[in-house]
Protein backbone atom coordinates (compact mmCIF):
# COMPACT_ATOMS: atom_id res chain seq x y z
CA UNK A 1 0.00 0.00 0.00
CA UNK A 2 2.86 2.44 0.97
CA UNK A 3 4.38 1.56 -2.20
CA UNK A 4 1.58 2.37 -4.54
CA UNK A 5 0.92 5.36 -2.65
CA UNK A 6 4.81 6.80 -2.98
CA UNK A 7 4.63 5.79 -6.89
CA UNK A 8 0.89 7.58 -7.29
CA UNK A 9 2.84 10.92 -5.62
CA UNK A 10 5.93 10.24 -7.84
CA UNK A 11 3.61 9.95 -10.77
CA UNK A 12 1.80 13.17 -9.94
CA UNK A 13 5.12 14.96 -9.22
CA UNK A 14 6.63 13.94 -12.93
CA UNK A 15 2.78 15.07 -14.28
CA UNK A 16 3.39 18.62 -12.84
CA UNK A 17 5.02 20.87 -16.07
CA UNK A 18 7.51 22.94 -15.39
CA UNK A 19 5.27 25.62 -15.43
CA UNK A 20 3.04 24.27 -12.48
CA UNK A 21 6.68 24.03 -10.80
CA UNK A 22 7.71 27.39 -10.73
CA UNK A 23 4.21 29.01 -10.03
CA UNK A 24 4.37 26.56 -6.34
CA UNK A 25 7.61 28.09 -5.93
CA UNK A 26 6.55 31.30 -7.15
CA UNK A 27 3.78 30.93 -4.70
CA UNK A 28 5.56 29.79 -1.88
CA UNK A 29 8.00 32.52 -1.51
CA UNK A 30 5.72 35.32 -2.29
CA UNK A 31 3.67 33.81 0.98
CA UNK A 32 6.43 34.33 3.08
CA UNK A 33 6.03 36.34 5.99
CA UNK A 34 9.67 37.72 5.82
CA UNK A 35 9.70 37.93 1.75
CA UNK A 36 9.95 41.83 2.08
CA UNK A 37 13.17 41.94 4.57
CA UNK A 38 14.69 39.74 2.65
CA UNK A 39 13.88 40.86 -0.46
CA UNK A 40 15.02 44.62 0.68
CA UNK A 41 18.52 43.22 2.28
CA UNK A 42 19.47 41.53 -1.05
CA UNK A 43 18.61 44.47 -2.70
CA UNK A 44 20.24 46.46 -1.05
CA UNK A 45 23.09 45.07 -0.99
CA UNK A 46 22.88 44.95 -4.77
CA UNK A 47 21.99 48.64 -5.30
CA UNK A 48 24.82 49.86 -2.48
CA UNK A 49 27.45 47.94 -4.11
CA UNK A 50 26.53 49.18 -7.58
CA UNK A 51 26.98 52.78 -6.40
CA UNK A 52 29.93 52.24 -4.74
CA UNK A 53 31.79 50.46 -7.50
CA UNK A 54 30.80 52.99 -10.43
CA UNK A 55 30.39 56.51 -8.36
CA UNK A 56 31.02 58.21 -12.12
CA UNK A 57 27.72 57.19 -13.50
CA UNK A 58 24.56 58.59 -13.63
CA UNK A 59 23.82 62.39 -13.30
CA UNK A 60 25.25 63.02 -10.01
CA UNK A 61 28.94 62.63 -9.96
CA UNK A 62 28.88 61.99 -6.08
CA UNK A 63 29.25 58.58 -4.23
CA UNK A 64 28.06 59.38 -1.40
CA UNK A 65 24.69 60.48 -2.77
CA UNK A 66 24.46 57.72 -4.97
CA UNK A 67 24.86 55.11 -1.68
CA UNK A 68 22.19 57.29 0.63
CA UNK A 69 19.72 56.95 -2.40
CA UNK A 70 20.32 53.53 -2.25
CA UNK A 71 19.72 52.48 1.09
CA UNK A 72 16.56 54.83 0.93
CA UNK A 73 15.17 52.47 -1.93
CA UNK A 74 16.35 49.77 0.07
CA UNK A 75 14.74 50.26 3.51
CA UNK A 76 11.79 51.53 1.59
CA UNK A 77 11.22 48.08 -0.05
CA UNK A 78 9.83 46.81 3.24
CA UNK A 79 6.87 49.22 2.78
CA UNK A 80 6.83 49.60 -0.68
CA UNK A 81 3.04 47.98 -1.22
CA UNK A 82 1.88 50.65 1.46
CA UNK A 83 3.31 53.45 -0.06
CA UNK A 84 4.03 52.66 -3.80
CA UNK A 85 3.72 56.15 -5.08
CA UNK A 86 6.57 57.29 -2.92
CA UNK A 87 8.53 54.32 -3.36
CA UNK A 88 8.43 54.65 -7.07
CA UNK A 89 9.41 58.36 -6.79
CA UNK A 90 12.35 57.82 -5.04
CA UNK A 91 13.10 54.67 -7.10
CA UNK A 92 12.88 56.88 -10.38
CA UNK A 93 15.23 59.35 -8.79
CA UNK A 94 17.67 56.36 -8.12
CA UNK A 95 17.95 56.28 -11.91
CA UNK A 96 18.78 59.49 -12.63
CA UNK A 97 21.41 59.62 -9.73
CA UNK A 98 23.35 56.24 -9.89
CA UNK A 99 22.72 55.61 -13.67
CA UNK A 100 21.62 51.94 -13.15
CA UNK A 101 18.41 50.97 -14.20
CA UNK A 102 17.68 48.65 -11.21
CA UNK A 103 16.66 51.21 -9.15
CA UNK A 104 13.19 50.81 -10.72
CA UNK A 105 13.05 47.30 -10.76
CA UNK A 106 11.24 46.42 -7.52
CA UNK A 107 8.69 49.48 -8.09
CA UNK A 108 8.18 48.17 -11.39
CA UNK A 109 6.99 44.73 -10.39
CA UNK A 110 4.69 45.86 -7.40
CA UNK A 111 3.01 48.39 -9.60
CA UNK A 112 1.85 45.58 -12.15
CA UNK A 113 1.30 42.90 -9.53
CA UNK A 114 -1.01 45.48 -8.06
CA UNK A 115 -2.50 46.36 -11.04
CA UNK A 116 -1.31 49.38 -11.43
CA UNK A 117 -0.65 49.92 -15.00
CA UNK A 118 -0.26 53.59 -15.56
CA UNK A 119 2.52 54.20 -12.97
CA UNK A 120 4.18 50.51 -14.08
CA UNK A 121 4.18 52.19 -17.61
CA UNK A 122 5.64 55.39 -16.18
CA UNK A 123 8.27 53.24 -14.60
CA UNK A 124 9.19 51.37 -17.39
CA UNK A 125 9.50 53.95 -19.39
CA UNK A 126 11.55 56.24 -17.66
CA UNK A 127 14.83 53.88 -17.79
CA UNK A 128 13.96 53.61 -21.82
CA UNK A 129 13.96 57.43 -22.15
CA UNK A 130 17.03 58.08 -19.74
CA UNK A 131 19.20 55.13 -22.38
CA UNK A 132 17.77 57.28 -25.37
CA UNK A 133 18.71 60.94 -24.05
CA UNK A 134 21.44 60.35 -21.75
CA UNK A 135 22.85 56.66 -22.70
CA UNK A 136 26.72 57.82 -21.83
CA UNK A 137 25.62 58.75 -18.10
CA UNK A 138 24.41 54.93 -17.58
CA UNK A 139 26.66 52.43 -15.20
CA UNK A 140 27.29 50.22 -18.63
CA UNK A 141 26.71 51.29 -21.87
CA UNK A 142 27.20 49.57 -25.22
CA UNK A 143 29.00 50.83 -27.99
CA UNK A 144 26.35 52.53 -29.96
CA UNK A 145 22.65 53.65 -29.12
CA UNK A 146 21.12 50.62 -29.60
CA UNK A 147 22.63 48.05 -27.95
CA UNK A 148 22.27 50.29 -25.02
CA UNK A 149 18.63 50.71 -25.37
CA UNK A 150 18.43 46.82 -26.08
CA UNK A 151 19.91 46.16 -22.89
CA UNK A 152 17.94 48.73 -20.97
CA UNK A 153 15.03 46.82 -22.21
CA UNK A 154 15.61 43.25 -21.36
CA UNK A 155 16.02 44.81 -17.95
CA UNK A 156 12.84 46.78 -17.90
CA UNK A 157 11.23 43.76 -19.05
CA UNK A 158 12.05 40.80 -16.33
CA UNK A 159 10.62 43.06 -13.56
CA UNK A 160 7.41 43.50 -15.97
CA UNK A 161 6.71 39.25 -16.48
CA UNK A 162 7.20 39.14 -13.42
CA UNK A 163 4.26 40.91 -12.12
CA UNK A 164 2.40 39.72 -14.38
CA UNK A 165 3.12 36.46 -13.12
CA UNK A 166 2.78 37.28 -9.22
CA UNK A 167 -0.75 38.92 -10.32
CA UNK A 168 -1.46 35.61 -12.55
CA UNK A 169 -0.79 33.34 -9.10
CA UNK A 170 -2.99 35.73 -6.75
CA UNK A 171 -5.60 35.66 -9.21
CA UNK A 172 -5.25 31.54 -9.34
CA UNK A 173 -5.18 31.58 -5.71
CA UNK A 174 -8.69 33.56 -5.41
CA UNK A 175 -10.40 31.46 -8.35
CA UNK A 176 -9.32 28.24 -5.91
CA UNK A 177 -10.72 29.85 -2.63
CA UNK A 178 -13.87 31.05 -4.25
CA UNK A 179 -14.36 27.31 -5.76
CA UNK A 180 -13.65 25.97 -2.17
CA UNK A 181 -16.44 28.44 -0.93
CA UNK A 182 -18.82 26.82 -3.32
CA UNK A 183 -18.17 23.52 -2.70
CA UNK A 184 -18.15 24.03 0.85
CA UNK A 185 -21.81 25.97 0.36
CA UNK A 186 -22.70 22.88 -1.49
CA UNK A 187 -21.82 20.56 1.04
CA UNK A 188 -24.08 22.26 3.37
CA UNK A 189 -27.14 22.36 1.58
CA UNK A 190 -26.34 18.77 1.27
CA UNK A 191 -26.36 18.05 4.98
CA UNK A 192 -29.43 20.38 5.23
CA UNK A 193 -31.51 18.54 2.62
CA UNK A 194 -30.42 15.57 3.79
CA UNK A 195 -31.20 16.25 7.67
CA UNK A 196 -33.59 18.68 7.73
CA UNK A 197 -35.26 18.10 4.19
CA UNK A 198 -36.43 14.10 4.81
CA UNK A 199 -37.83 14.70 8.02
CA UNK A 200 -39.77 17.62 6.94
CA UNK A 201 -41.45 15.65 4.60
CA UNK A 202 -40.98 12.97 6.68
CA UNK A 203 -43.33 15.18 9.34
CA UNK A 204 -45.65 16.49 6.10
CA UNK A 205 -46.93 12.49 5.39
CA UNK A 206 -47.41 12.04 9.00
CA UNK A 207 -49.76 15.41 9.78
CA UNK A 208 -51.08 14.77 6.29
CA UNK A 209 -52.27 11.07 7.06
CA UNK A 210 -53.81 12.03 10.75
CA UNK A 211 -55.87 14.68 8.90
CA UNK A 212 -57.34 12.50 6.57
CA UNK A 213 -58.50 9.65 9.06
CA UNK A 214 -61.80 9.11 9.73
CA UNK A 215 -62.16 8.93 13.90
CA UNK A 216 -60.16 11.95 13.62
CA UNK A 217 -61.57 14.62 15.40
CA UNK A 218 -62.13 18.03 13.36
CA UNK A 219 -60.23 20.12 15.47
CA UNK A 220 -57.09 17.95 15.27
CA UNK A 221 -57.74 17.84 11.63
CA UNK A 222 -57.58 21.23 11.26
CA UNK A 223 -54.54 21.43 13.24
CA UNK A 224 -52.50 18.29 11.26
CA UNK A 225 -53.58 20.47 8.18
CA UNK A 226 -51.64 23.52 9.40
CA UNK A 227 -48.77 21.15 10.14
CA UNK A 228 -48.61 19.88 6.52
CA UNK A 229 -48.83 23.35 5.01
CA UNK A 230 -46.28 24.96 6.90
CA UNK A 231 -44.22 21.66 6.42
CA UNK A 232 -44.84 22.41 2.69
CA UNK A 233 -43.78 25.24 2.55
CA UNK A 234 -40.39 24.76 4.43
CA UNK A 235 -39.78 21.80 1.57
CA UNK A 236 -40.73 24.79 -1.01
CA UNK A 237 -38.10 26.84 0.41
CA UNK A 238 -35.23 24.61 1.07
CA UNK A 239 -36.02 23.13 -2.47
CA UNK A 240 -35.09 26.96 -4.09
CA UNK A 241 -32.12 27.13 -1.85
CA UNK A 242 -31.07 23.88 -3.69
CA UNK A 243 -31.54 25.18 -6.99
CA UNK A 244 -29.66 28.46 -6.26
CA UNK A 245 -26.81 26.86 -4.63
CA UNK A 246 -26.47 24.45 -8.03
CA UNK A 247 -27.51 27.12 -10.36
CA UNK A 248 -30.74 25.72 -11.62
CA UNK A 249 -33.04 28.24 -9.99
CA UNK A 250 -35.24 31.37 -11.03
CA UNK A 251 -31.89 33.50 -9.76
CA UNK A 252 -29.83 31.59 -12.25
CA UNK A 253 -32.15 33.57 -14.83
CA UNK A 254 -31.82 36.44 -12.94
CA UNK A 255 -35.03 36.63 -11.00
CA UNK A 256 -35.55 36.16 -7.57
CA UNK A 257 -36.71 32.52 -6.24
CA UNK A 258 -39.94 32.14 -4.67
CA UNK A 259 -38.60 32.28 -1.03
CA UNK A 260 -36.81 35.80 -1.14
CA UNK A 261 -39.05 37.53 -3.01
CA UNK A 262 -40.18 40.72 -0.94
CA UNK A 263 -42.71 40.58 0.93
CA UNK A 264 -45.00 43.64 1.83
CA UNK A 265 -47.54 44.26 4.68
CA UNK A 266 -50.23 42.98 3.10
CA UNK A 267 -48.68 39.56 3.38
CA UNK A 268 -48.61 39.55 7.65
CA UNK A 269 -52.76 38.25 7.49
CA UNK A 270 -52.09 35.53 6.54
CA UNK A 271 -49.03 35.05 8.43
CA UNK A 272 -50.63 36.35 11.31
CA UNK A 273 -53.76 34.03 10.55
CA UNK A 274 -51.50 30.99 10.66
CA UNK A 275 -50.23 31.43 14.28
CA UNK A 276 -54.01 32.63 15.33
CA UNK A 277 -55.39 29.19 13.53
CA UNK A 278 -52.34 27.27 15.85
CA UNK A 279 -53.71 28.90 19.10
CA UNK A 280 -51.73 31.75 19.50
CA UNK A 281 -53.56 34.97 20.95
CA UNK A 282 -52.19 37.87 18.69
CA UNK A 283 -53.62 40.94 18.61
CA UNK A 284 -52.60 43.62 15.52
CA UNK A 285 -52.71 47.44 15.64
CA UNK A 286 -51.17 48.98 12.80
CA UNK A 287 -51.25 52.60 11.34
CA UNK A 288 -49.58 52.61 7.81
CA UNK A 289 -50.14 53.86 4.36
CA UNK A 290 -48.49 51.46 2.23
CA UNK A 291 -48.92 52.88 -0.93
CA UNK A 292 -46.33 55.64 0.44
CA UNK A 293 -43.82 52.83 1.49
CA UNK A 294 -40.16 51.69 -0.04
CA UNK A 295 -40.97 48.23 -0.57
CA UNK A 296 -37.57 47.50 1.30
CA UNK A 297 -39.30 48.71 4.78
CA UNK A 298 -42.11 46.52 4.24
CA UNK A 299 -39.72 43.42 3.22
CA UNK A 300 -38.31 44.31 6.74
CA UNK A 301 -40.98 44.63 8.57
CA UNK A 302 -42.00 41.62 7.43
CA UNK A 303 -39.08 39.86 8.57
CA UNK A 304 -39.39 41.41 11.90
CA UNK A 305 -43.04 40.18 12.43
CA UNK A 306 -42.00 36.65 11.21
CA UNK A 307 -38.81 36.22 13.43
CA UNK A 308 -41.05 37.93 16.06
CA UNK A 309 -43.75 35.40 16.14
CA UNK A 310 -41.07 32.48 15.52
CA UNK A 311 -39.09 33.52 18.58
CA UNK A 312 -43.05 34.08 20.77
CA UNK A 313 -44.40 30.26 19.95
CA UNK A 314 -40.68 28.69 20.44
CA UNK A 315 -39.77 30.09 24.06
CA UNK A 316 -43.42 31.69 25.46
CA UNK A 317 -45.99 29.11 24.00
CA UNK A 318 -49.67 30.72 24.68
CA UNK A 319 -48.50 33.81 25.58
CA UNK A 320 -50.26 36.87 24.59
CA UNK A 321 -48.23 38.53 21.54
CA UNK A 322 -48.83 42.19 20.78
CA UNK A 323 -47.80 43.38 17.14
CA UNK A 324 -47.77 47.46 16.59
CA UNK A 325 -46.89 49.06 12.88
CA UNK A 326 -46.56 53.01 13.08
CA UNK A 327 -46.00 54.94 9.94
CA UNK A 328 -43.44 57.70 11.16
CA UNK A 329 -41.91 60.86 8.99
CA UNK A 330 -38.42 58.83 8.34
CA UNK A 331 -40.21 55.46 7.97
CA UNK A 332 -41.84 52.25 9.56
CA UNK A 333 -41.19 51.40 14.03
CA UNK A 334 -42.66 47.95 14.30
CA UNK A 335 -42.16 45.83 17.65
CA UNK A 336 -43.67 42.21 18.44
CA UNK A 337 -44.17 41.97 22.19
CA UNK A 338 -44.95 38.89 24.09
CA UNK A 339 -45.90 37.86 27.60
CA UNK A 340 -43.98 35.82 30.06
CA UNK A 341 -43.82 32.16 29.08
CA UNK A 342 -46.75 29.70 30.76
CA UNK A 343 -44.81 27.60 33.49
CA UNK A 344 -46.10 24.38 31.81
CA UNK A 345 -45.25 25.07 28.62
CA UNK A 346 -41.89 23.43 26.88
CA UNK A 347 -40.20 25.96 24.86
CA UNK A 348 -38.72 24.65 21.61
CA UNK A 349 -35.05 24.64 20.74
CA UNK A 350 -34.05 27.46 17.71
CA UNK A 351 -30.55 27.67 16.00
CA UNK A 352 -29.79 31.34 17.97
CA UNK A 353 -28.71 33.05 14.47
CA UNK A 354 -32.33 34.59 13.92
CA UNK A 355 -32.09 37.53 15.60
CA UNK A 356 -28.39 38.54 14.35
CA UNK A 357 -29.05 37.68 10.74
CA UNK A 358 -32.11 39.81 11.17
CA UNK A 359 -30.19 42.54 13.03
CA UNK A 360 -27.60 42.52 10.45
CA UNK A 361 -29.74 43.08 7.84
CA UNK A 362 -31.83 46.15 9.27
CA UNK A 363 -28.72 48.01 10.23
CA UNK A 364 -27.26 47.73 6.43
CA UNK A 365 -30.55 49.38 5.59
CA UNK A 366 -29.50 52.34 8.33
CA UNK A 367 -31.97 50.76 10.33
CA UNK A 368 -31.80 50.18 14.52
CA UNK A 369 -33.22 46.85 15.54
CA UNK A 370 -33.84 46.15 19.63
CA UNK A 371 -34.27 43.30 21.28
CA UNK A 372 -34.34 42.00 24.83
CA UNK A 373 -36.46 40.82 27.34
CA UNK A 374 -39.30 42.97 29.91
CA UNK A 375 -39.85 43.31 33.26
CA UNK A 376 -42.22 41.78 33.82
CA UNK A 377 -40.96 38.31 31.79
CA UNK A 378 -42.27 38.90 28.60
CA UNK A 379 -39.77 40.25 25.31
CA UNK A 380 -39.60 43.15 22.94
CA UNK A 381 -38.32 42.93 19.25
CA UNK A 382 -38.83 46.27 17.93
CA UNK A 383 -37.10 47.89 14.84
CA UNK A 384 -36.94 51.15 13.16
CA UNK A 385 -36.82 50.98 9.83
CA UNK A 386 -35.70 53.96 7.13
CA UNK A 387 -37.62 54.59 3.95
Amino acid sequence: MAIAQRNSERGRASAASPRDTVMEWFGALHASPRRNVLLAVVYGILLVGIAVTTPEAGLVDDQAAGVAVSVVIAVATVWRTRFLLPYSVVSAAGVLITGHLLSTTVACYTAVRKGRYALATALALLPLMFALVAPQALMAHAAHPGATLTDSAVIVIVPVLLGLLARTHKQKAALAAERQALEERERLVRCVHNGVGRQVTLMVLQAGAIAIRPDASEPVKEQCQLIADAGEDAVHALREIVNVTHGSGPSAAGHEPPGEQRRTLADLAPLVGRYRDGGQQITVDAHTTSASLDPAAQDLAYKVVAEGLSNAVRHAPRAPVDIRITQTCTGLLVSVRNGPPCRDSDRLPGTGNGLTWLRQEIQAMGGILHSGPEPGGGFLLEARLSR
